[in-house]
């Protein structure tokens, strides 16, 4: 990834962000398999199953918890012998909200660290440790 630089916003590394997990990402072969299985045995409940906005020509489905909200997103990858990226596992991504003033924070902390991230449609993409895609947009 590429860093992309924020405004001159200063960053504030010694204060704690207010942060709530978005939702994960699961990628699998057999998305009708996996809706079934997350539903019946874990129930979460489908909201919808489409064409997914960013990976174009595959499905996705997102689950919502017993208060309606997004927790779940699954990805359809049929053409994977077992859903895994190298270096990446089964878990696509996390997502992450934060409040405004907070997302800005952040992006002036890895902008400070010259940490690496992509920001799309004021959402950004940066990589924990080990590889693994964190999806951080303000709240809304």
């Amino acid at each position: 990834m590429q860093p992309t630089r924020s405004p001159d916003v200063k960053p504030t590394v010694n204060e704690t962000l207010t942060v709530h997990l978005d939702h994960a990402a699961i990628m699998t072969t057999q998305l009708d398999a996996a809706v079934d299985f997350y539903t019946r045995f874990i129930g979460l409940h489908l909201r919808v199953i489409e064409e997914d906005p960013i990976r174009k020509g595959r499905r996705r489905a997102l689950l919502t918890d017993a208060n309606g909200r997004e927790v779940l997103e699954l990805i359809e990858m049929p053409e994977l012998s077992h859903p895994t990226i190298p270096g990446r596992g089964g878990i696509h991504h996390l997502g992450f909200r934060l409040p405004p003033t907070d997302w800005h924070a952040l992006r002036a902390r890895l902008d400070a660290a010259g940490y690496p991230y992509q920001e799309v449609h004021q959402r950004l993409f940066v990589r924990d440790a080990d590889g693994l895609v964190l999806e951080i947009e303000p709240l809304r």
